[in-house]
């Protein structure tokens, strides 16, 4: 019966799933480049959102009110991250229907790949944002970029914080110390895996940086705070007295984190020598 026979092709399902099922197998991104896909989206849509976040924050940073600034930027930051999740999207779509060649991926060596397996990789992401603090204390202190020293007490009242002539006597180092930090940063986004010699520079700049900070600490104080019009005694005080605390905490924390990153790096350059190579570990 006409039923019967209308029962049996619905048992085989949809017209265009039977369809498919002779059509062979079309993928939008198939299995031979979905693995690669998701990498490079974590890569390309991270890169994104950190470049186009720098560049926020750095024109939030000449401005009056730069918290403002950069919160209205993070739409822009978002709105990068979805291009570039976009683009890769396409780019991985059109490697699928013309069957582009991944024979490269086929070139990898075992023996190639890190001796020292001491921490996790850095992430990109990472490296890209201490980079950028990094780019930004440098325009700051070569006085390209101007940072608003106004700290203000009330509508009507508030200071200026300006360094002491204390920071003229390690102008230099500091400027050194930051190149070699951010030039160490290029080099996690290119190699971030954990190796020797970025080690060993790290315990140098962070052992350097500890003498910077004690040289600071006997040249104190570090920052002069000079009232604005309609600022009385009583909360200059305040703000000197606010502002030299920071100053001192953020000197002491400081100094305990670098103390404790040239330690951790000691003992990682200790538990690395008793690893074994990774080409004798696979030949075992």
């Amino acid at each position: 019966t006409a039923d019967e026979v209308a029962g049996l092709l619905k048992a085989f399902g949809h017209p265009v799933v039977v369809a498919s099922n002779y059509a062979g197998h079309d993928y939008v991104i198939g299995p031979k480049y979905y693995p690669w896909f998701w990498h490079v989206q974590r890569l390309a849509v991270g890169a994104a959102i950190a470049i186009a976040f720098c560049i926020v924050a750095l024109k939030a940073l000449g401005t009056d009110e730069p918290v403002r600034a950069a919160m209205q930027g993070v739409g822009g930051a978002l709105h990068a991250g979805v291009w570039a999740f976009g683009v890769v999207t396409a780019l991985f779509i059109a490697a699928e229907r013309t069957k582009l060649d991944m024979k490269w991926a086929d070139k990898w060596d075992p023996t190639s790949l890190p001796r020292d397996h001491i921490r996790m990789p850095k992430s990109l992401f990472e490296s890209a944002i201490s980079l950028f603090f990094d780019g930004a204390f440098i325009l700051f202190w070569t006085k390209l970029l101007v940072i608003p020293n106004q700290l203000p007490l009330r509508d009507d009242a508030s200071v200026a914080i300006v360094l002491s002539p204390a920071w003229t006597v390690v102008y230099w180092p500091i400027l050194v110390l930051a190149l070699f930090s951010a030039a160490g940063h290029i080099h996690d986004m290119v190699r971030p895996a954990w190796n020797r010699f970025r080690s060993a520079t790290r315990i140098v700049c962070y052992s350097a940086g500890l003498a910077v900070l004690w040289v600071l600490y006997r040249g104190q104080p570090l920052v002069e705070v000079k009232p604005q019009p309609g600022t009385s005694p009583e909360e200059l005080e305040r703000a000197l007295a606010l502002v030299f605390g920071i100053v001192q905490v953020s000197m002491g924390v400081t100094a305990v984190i670098w103390v404790s990153t040239i330690g951790i790096e000691i003992w990682r350059q200790m538990k690395a020598s008793n690893l074994p190579g990774v080409a004798t570990a696979i030949k075992v």
